[in-house]
This record gives structure tokens, C-alpha cells and sequence, in this order.
């Protein structure tokens, strides 16, 4: 665990950019949710209902499971004017309209038509009293007070109907009576400052009156909302929807609900017949619309006042019918989430029917707020705690299971709470940081890419080279401490070679050679390191893992013992005798990483072990042997047979060190070969034991069997000179090397 905390911390600084950009974006988002009227949330505002009227397009609004009661639209369409006149119609005619109505026994009857000016009574020759002229016009027939016959024909009838607020300074007619005063520092998004009213004989007929407005304070001209009541002189009135259900239900009034968050209060709802019927903090609901179904039956009044169409006589009975018109020419279309030419009344309709089946009602609470803002925070934290840690692909996975999981959040509480829970925030704050994220670790990869292209391309054989550019992540260029083994090849007399050759063949050698040499060391996963002349210095574990490196590095040195013989006829041209190499190997813990100047830099290792392995090389010379390795090197190559060389100790170093001679596989040593390591292998047992005399013996075999081995001449000498001198109890056959 104390190993990880420095890695995270790591990855955190790396992504500062990121973190600081997504904490600055994720204020700007929230601060443009909790302040109004600015461009940001503006646009937010729209993207969102936009999606709002997508999903209701897609079928995803509520209907009652059953239309009861049933809500009727009487339509005053193109047709209908055609035949019976254009519209306004004389007051008679719609009286007539609305006793052909009452005498089906609707529950309720519902104009949504403005009648602001009493039709005149024509002048004529003779008297008349207040109802009705004793004359008659050119054509013989009876005048009648039109206004007074709407009046009765109202009055006989349950009808609810309606006025005009607007916000010029205009007043025609009265307003009828309101109890309801604003409560007390109380938001109102929307107060009329004029309005318009039926002629008071209508009002006074009427049995509930409620403004007809339902296109208010929208950017976009789409009729979503509706306020249940609105303010006029510190007084509120209901709209049309709500006076006729309140009429439907013979309730006698309606009750405003106030809530309140942090002191301000706001409109919760409010209560009509025992139910509660739930508002946003500006009394408006939203209405419900269904693109699935077509909840209201539509009847032309041409077919009533002709009683044609095959009108069966009991269609309307128990209803709640609604007069309103299509005609364009009227101008009582509205644009709405379902369709682009909506009638007004249509849009009464849906918003009475929400108000009789409250549970149909999507809602919008004041508390929606605090928690989308929540849950922006949240999300913001855990992404900028999570995604520091990702790649680009496990950022772009993540992203999309965070979308899916608001998405899912969001329509959960749509269809199994009724809330409409804003989404648009959330979604652009995951589409946003994740996608920075991935953005910057993209060029970053790019630039770590180009970077290890640069730095390796010369150095590491090219699969690792793939590898890293596949995952670049997994190589870090800060310094870093790991066991590696480390390999050092110089060729032996090379200077006095030098000395014998002109600059251009001495050129084309070494080049050849080099070439030859990295190869090899490339075919075992090597990292070049650097070139010193004719030696070479690699190492492997770095950049890239690898588990068998000393086992690796021991073959690449078998390598280059085998291409020196196997090219022994091509360097032979250049008129030298055959190539002879010194390499020194060493395993242990080494600190690798991107090291140097500001001018130069170098991926290189550093450390004792690495003074160890360039000791070790230069003792090849001593002992005769082409390559020698550590006993740390020898204790990782399972398979492979190395010869005992000797115990040393190196020239400034106290550590003592085992070296040790491979000699290749063992399935690949011939009988013969096996027999002298085996030889050789007693013989050490004996001369670390001082039985020099056996020591000697068997070393004296060794050089009758293999005269050029000078390893066998060396130890004789060191037992003739040893066995004749005084030694301390605790010998245990060091050899203390006074040179590099």
C-alpha cells in the first residue's frame, strides 16, 4: 500500500490540467443552474426541453387508464364557418350552439371564446321592450336581444368561461370575484397588467370563469406549461382548466400550497378536493400530453347545429364538452411538444384532464434543483478522482456506463415517480470531462509516443518498440529502482587494431560489428545503452518487463560468441586476426530511467551493480574466458551450464563475488565437455576445501585433456604458491584483485 499512494499521487499531477479544467467547468455549469437569466442556462433550458418534447413524441407521457369523464371538443373549424357563417357568429347561433349542447346532459359545458363586446340591437321603426321587438325586419321576422338570449341559454346550462389577461396596460370589462391574495414574497415568474372579459350579462350567467391564456413566458413559442393561476393586482385567478374542474367537482374553492427552501418561499401546488395537485415554485404544471393516444373525441358544430355527422342524440351525456376552434384564421393554434398547430382548447383539455387524474402529472419539484446540483458535485468529484487513474479507452467506457447510469436514474424517476429531473447538465458535464480527458491523454499518449520513438528507436529491438507504442503508459520515464541485469562487451586488444587500420576501414569494421552485436542483443529483448568504442553496454528488464532477463541476457551473450565464429571469415578481410570478446554480466537492483542534461539526455542505468557487471568484464582478460557472470546472474538460468571460475573481490568493492563461465545448454554439451566441467567442478571443491593435493592432481588432468585451457595452468600456480604458505582458520579462497 505505501508503494501505491505515490503512484496515484503521481498520476494526479500528471492530469493537473484536466483536474483544474473539469473542477472550472463543473462551476460553470453550476453556477449557471442556480443563477437565472444568463446565456448559459438559457441554452441549457432549451437543449433540455427539446428533449423533453422528444420523449413525449416518443410516447413516454401518461393517460388515465380510464376517460372518465369524458372530455369532448366541440370545434368551430374551417368547415364550420363555411356553413354557418364566418366567426364572431351572431349571439344567438351560439346560443342555439350551446341548448343543442345542454340538451344532452353534459356534465359541463366549457367556452373558450371571448365574447368582449355586447352585440348591438338594431335600430327600427317601433318600440321594443328589453327582450324582444314587436316589429318585424324587411324579411317579417322577430329581433331578439341576442346577448340576453346567450345569457339564458347559459344560465340554463352548467358553463364555465373564460377571459384574457395580457400585459398591456388595457382593462375591458370586470374581472370576477377573487378571494386568493398573494401570499407574501412570493416568486411569480408571470402578472398580467390588463385583461380582457366577457360582457358582464355573460359573466353573471356563467357558473365558473378562468383566463384562457395558455401561451406564457416561453423563449421558444411552445406551449409546455400552464399556470394553474396567476397574479393581477395582488390578487390570483384560476386558469380555465382549474375553474372547470373545481365546477366539476362543485367544489366551492381551491387552496394554494406554499413551500419553502431557505427561507423563500414558493408555490408547492395546490389542493382541490381533497387531492393534491402538485406545481414547480411558479404554480405552473406541465401539461400532459400523450403522442400515443388522441384522449379527446372531436365533434364539427356544424354537425350539432345540423344535427348531422350521425350525431347519436345521448354522445355528449355525462361529458365535459369544450367549445374552442381550429381555424387558422382565428389564430388559437399553438405549437406543443406533440404537434406544431394545437388548439387551444385541445390544450385545455389535456390540462383539465391532468387536473382531474392528478397521478397522470408529471412533476416538477422545487427540491428538483438541490438535488440535480448534488449529483452534479458528486458526479464531478468522482470523475476527477476516477479518471486521473484511466486510460482513454477505460475513460470512454466509464463515461458511457456514467450516461447510462443518469440516463437510467433519470427515466426511473420519469416513469416510477412522475419527477422530470433536468438530464441535459449531467450528461454534458460526463460528455465534457470525459471527453478532455480523453483528449488530453490522447495527445499526451501521442506525445509519449513520439517521445519513445525518439528515445528508443535506436536502442530496443522493434517489437518492444510496438509493444511501448501500444501501451506507453506502461513505460515511465521517471527514474525508477528494479532488478535488471546488465551486460558489457568489449572487444579484447581492439586498440592495437585501431592502430593497424586506416580511418576508413576501421570505420566499416566497427560499423559491421556493431550492427552484428546489436542484432543479437535485440533477438534477446536487450536495451542498447550506449556504444564506448567497440564495447557495447546493454541491459535488460527495462523499458519493458521482463521476467527472464538474466536468463536472457546469458543467451544473448552465447549469442555473440556464436556470431563472432559465425562471422569470423567477414572480419577476416579487414586483415586482422579472429575477433576476441570480453563480456561481463550482472544482476541486481539498478536505477533506470530518463537521466542527463537539459542539452543531452539518455534512458540509461545507473548504480553498484552496474560498477560490478563493468568490473566483472574487465576480468575476462585475467582468467582467459570470453564471458563471466555473477553468481546473481547464475542463480536465475535454469538449464544452462556455467563453469566456476573463482571468488573474487574487485578493486574497490568489499562484496565478494562468485564468477562463473556459461558454457551453454546442457542437452547441447557433448560427453566430453560434460566430463571436463564435471572435472573442473571437483577440482574447485577440493582447492576451496585446501586438499590441495587432489585440487592439483585433477587440474593437472584438466590440462593434459584440454592443454589450452590456462584456467587449469593458473590454479596450479595459485596451489604451488598457496600450499607452502601460511593461511588464516577462516580462508575461504577469496582472490583480492588489486586492478580494474
Amino acid at each position: 500500500m505505501c508503494h501505491i499512494y505515490p503512484m496515484i499521487w503521481q498520476k494526479y499531477r500528471e492530469h493537473t490540467p484536466e483536474i483544474l479544467i473539469g473542477l472550472l467547468f463543473s462551476a460553470l455549469l453550476v453556477f449557471a443552474l442556480v443563477s437565472s437569466s444568463n446565456p448559459i442556462e438559457n441554452v441549457l433550458d432549451r437543449a433540455e426541453m427539446a428533449l423533453y418534447d422528444l420523449r413525449i413524441r416518443l410516447g413516454e407521457g401518461f393517460t388515465p387508464a380510464e376517460q372518465e369523464p369524458p372530455i369532448i371538443i366541440v370545434d368551430i373549424d374551417e368547415l364550420s364557418q363555411k356553413r354557418e357563417g364566418r366567426w364572431p357568429w351572431p349571439r344567438d347561433r351560439v346560443a342555439e350552439l350551446v341548448k343543442r349542447i345542454g340538451a344532452q346532459e353534459p356534465t359541463l359545458i366549457v367556452l373558450d371564446v371571448l365574447f368582449g363586446e355586447t352585440e348591438p340591437i338594431p335600430l327600427l321603426p317601433t318600440s321594443c321592450t328589453a327582450d324582444f321587438c314587436s316589429t318585424s325586419s324587411a324579411n317579417n321576422l322577430p329581433i331578439t336581444d341576442a346577448d340576453r338570449q346567450l345569457a339564458a341559454a347559459i344560465a340554463q346550462y352548467d358553463v364555465a368561461t373564460g377571459f384574457l389577461f395580457h400585459q398591456e396596460y388595457l382593462v375591458n370589462g370586470t374581472l370576477p370575484v377573487s378571494q386568493k391574495q398573494i401570499p407574501e414574497d412570493m416568486i411569480n415568474t408571470w402578472e398580467a397588467t390588463g385583461y380582457s372579459t366577457s360582457v358582464p350579462l355573460l359573466q353573471q350567467a356563467s357558473k365558473a370563469e378562468g383566463y384562457m391564456n395558455t401561451l406564457l413566458a416561453t423563449d421558444d413559442g411552445i406551449a409546455r406549461r400552464i399556470p394553474l393561476f396567476l397574479q393581477y393586482d395582488s390578487y390570483l385567478y384560476p386558469s380555465l382548466a382549474l375553474a372547470a374542474a373545481q365546477r366539476y367537482q362543485l367544489e366551492e374553492d381551491w387552496q394554494v400550497q406554499p413551500g419553502s427552501i431557505g427561507g423563500q418561499p414558493f408555490y408547492a401546488g395546490i389542493t382541490l378536493k381533497g387531492n393534491f395537485i402538485p406545481t414547480n415554485e411558479t404554480g405552473e404544471i406541465l401539461i400532459p400530453y400523450d403522442a400515443d393516444t388522441d384522449p379527446f373525441k372531436t365533434i364539427k358544430a356544424t354537425d350539432i347545429m345540423r344535427n348531422s355527422g350521425g350525431l347519436k342524440p345521448n354522445t355528449m351525456e355525462g361529458a365535459i364538452v369544450m367549445i374552442g376552434t381550429s381555424s387558422l384564421l382565428l389564430g388559437d393554434l399553438k405549437s406543443t411538444p406533440v404537434r406544431a398547430d394545437m388548439p387551444g382548447v385541445v390544450i385545455h383539455a389535456h390540462a383539465l384532464q391532468g387536473l382531474l387524474h392528478p397521478d397522470i402529472l408529471l412533476r416538477e419539484p422545487a427540491w428538483g434543483l438541490t438535488l440535480e446540483l448534488v449529483g452534479l458535485v458528486v458526479l464531478s468529484a468522482l470523475m476527477l478522482a476516477v479518471f486521473p487513474l484511466c486510460g482513454p479507452r477505460s475513460l470512454l467506457l466509464m463515461g458511457l456506463g456514467l450516461a447510462l447510469v443518469i440516463v437510467a436514474a433519470n427515466a426511473w424517476m420519469w416513469h416510477y415517480q412522475h419527477v422530470r429531473l433536468d438530464l441535459i447538465p449531467s450528461l454534458l458535464l460526463i460528455l465534457f470531462i470525459t471527453g478532455w480527458f480523453v483528449i488530453y491523454d490522447l495527445l499526451h499518449e501521442n506525445r509519449d509516443r513520439k517521445r519513445l520513438q525518439h528515445l528508443f528507436g535506436q536502442y530496443v529491438p522493434p517489437e518492444h518498440i510496438q509493444q511501448m507504442l501500444a501501451k506507453p503508459k506502461a513505460v515511465s520515464f521517471t527514474g525508477e529502482k528494479r532488478e535488471m541485469t546488465v551486460l558489457f562487451a568489449d572487444l579484447h586488444n581492439f586498440t592495437s587494431i585501431a592502430e593497424r587500420m586506416d580511418t576508413q576501414a576501421l570505420k566499416n569494421l566497427l560499423n559491421r560489428y556493431l550492427n552484428a552485436a546489436t542484432e543479437v542483443i535485440f533477438q534477446h529483448n536487450g536495451t542498447i545503452d550506449k556504444y564506448i568504442g567497440d564495447m557495447v553496454m546493454a541491459f535488460w528488464n527495462a523499458p519493458l518487463r521482463e521476467p527472464l532477463h538474466a536468463r536472457q541476457t546469458v543467451l544473448a551473450a552465447l549469442g555473440l560468441r556464436q556470431m563472432l565464429v559465425e562471422r569470423a571469415d567477414e572480419f577476416r578481410q579487414f586483415g586482422i586476426t579472429p575477433l576476441q570478446l570480453g563480456i561481463g554480466i550482472n544482476t541486481g537492483d539498478m536505477n533506470v530511467g530518463d537521466m542527463g542534461s537539459d542539452h543531452r539526455r539518455a534512458y540509461t542505468v545507473l548504480g553498484d551493480a552496474v560498477n560490478l557487471a563493468a568490473r566483472i568484464e574487465s576480468l575476462t582478460r585475467f582468467y582467459a574466458v570470453d564471458i563471466l557472470v555473477s553468481e546473481h546472474t547464475r542463480r536465475q538460468c535454469k538449464g544452462i551450464v556455467f563453469r566456476t571460475i573463482d571468488r573474487v573481490q574487485v578493486k574497490g568493492k568489499h562484496e565478494t563475488v562468485l564468477l562463473f563461465q556459461p558454457l551453454g545448454f546442457s542437452t547441447d554439451l557433448s560427453p566430453q565437455a560434460q566430463d571436463l566441467w564435471k572435472l573442473h567442478e571437483r577440482a574447485m571443491h577440493y582447492y576451496w576445501n585446501r586438499e590441495w593435493s587432489r585440487a592439483a592432481k585433477l587440474f593437472a588432468q584438466l590440462l593434459i585433456r584440454s592443454p589450452h585451457d590456462p584456467l587449469a595452468e593458473l590454479y596450479l600456480r595459485r596451489i604451488a604458491q598457496l600450499e607452502h604458505s601460511p593461511l588464516p582458520k577462516d580462508w575461504d579462497g577469496v582472490y583480492a584483485h588489486q586492478h580494474k
